[in-house]
């Protein structure tokens, strides 16, 4: 079986017609039946069968043609990676998902001492995350990610966001008790951290109500500013002007604590360029813990 004949393969079967999909090769149609007839030999099955004038895939070759754009897409990804092992300045995708505070001040740094480095950050588009169309994530996570692909780069404690006039702004800290029966501004129920810090709550039998959720948290600040109820966020998603406009107050009787994580894919070339900013990454931030 070659490439050649997948793609052949491929291509009848999205048009479903020998004739218009010789054309769209730039090929003969006998040579295109050809090639399509050796790989069903190949095979030892049949891939096509006619229905009226044109034609459609067996049960076999919806199996195949599953794999075969698979294949084809891997062989594209790695032609695109060998051409690109020269360049060391090919742009970097960056997922950012948490430590909002803390990205400019990487960027800007990374931006001073790699100048021709692009980086492209990515929060909100999830086809991109849900394909892992990215070099690097900088993430949440509640458990120890595995070694082999990630790295705890800080931990990142949750803290309350309240404002100014609000009555347990009055407290320096604050245990999770004194939320009870407050309203709360969450973030979008779907998330992962939403549903932690719900079971968080009926654990310790807190109730507070939620008049609105959003899942950004520029929102949420302003939401709270507006005041509409506390928010429950890591330390690191708040701006030094949050901490002048609202009042933030640590947690005293319960641990509630993310881990900021650097992750990448495994087993994937990384380009030379991404390698670097991982590094920087890592580097920034050892340099943050102490």
């Amino acid at each position: 079986m070659e490439l050649y004949q997948l793609k052949y393969f491929v291509k009848v079967a999205e048009t479903e017609h020998m004739t218009r999909a010789a054309e769209e090769l730039n090929l003969s149609e006998p040579t295109l039946s050809r090639a399509i007839r050796q790989l069903e030999r190949e095979l030892e099955t049949k891939l096509f069968e006619r229905r009226g004038r044109s034609i459609v895939l067996t049960e076999s070759g919806n199996v195949l043609l599953y794999r075969a754009r698979e294949i084809l897409k891997d062989m594209d990804a790695l032609e695109a990676e060998v051409k690109g092992t020269h360049n060391t300045l090919q742009p970097v995708r960056l997922v950012a998902r948490a430590a909002a505070s803390l990205i400019p001040g990487l960027l800007d740094s990374f931006r001073k001492e790699y100048p021709d480095i692009v980086v492209s950050v990515i929060q909100n588009d999830n086809h991109i995350i849900r394909n892992e169309e990215y070099d690097l994530m900088i993430s949440g996570s509640f458990i120890q990610p595995p070694k082999y692909s990630s790295t705890v780069l800080l931990d990142d404690p949750f803290e309350v966001l309240l404002s100014k006039d609000h009555p347990l702004a009055q407290y320096d800290t604050l245990t999770l008790h004194q939320l009870n029966g407050h309203s709360m501004v969450g973030l979008a129920p779907n998330r992962y951290v939403s549903t932690w810090i719900r079971q968080i709550m009926e654990e310790h039998d807190i109730h507070v109500t939620h008049p609105v959720y959003s899942d950004d948290t520029l929102m949420i600040r302003n939401l709270v500013e507006r005041g509409l109820g506390f928010a429950l966020l890591p330390e690191f998603a708040f701006r030094p002007e949050d901490k002048e406009r609202l009042c933030v107050r640590s947690i005293s009787d319960v641990n509630l604590t993310l881990h900021l994580v650097l992750s990448w894919k495994p087993n994937t070339y990384h380009p030379e360029s991404v390698r670097i900013f991982r590094r920087f990454i890592q580097d920034y931030f050892q340099k943050l813990n102490q």
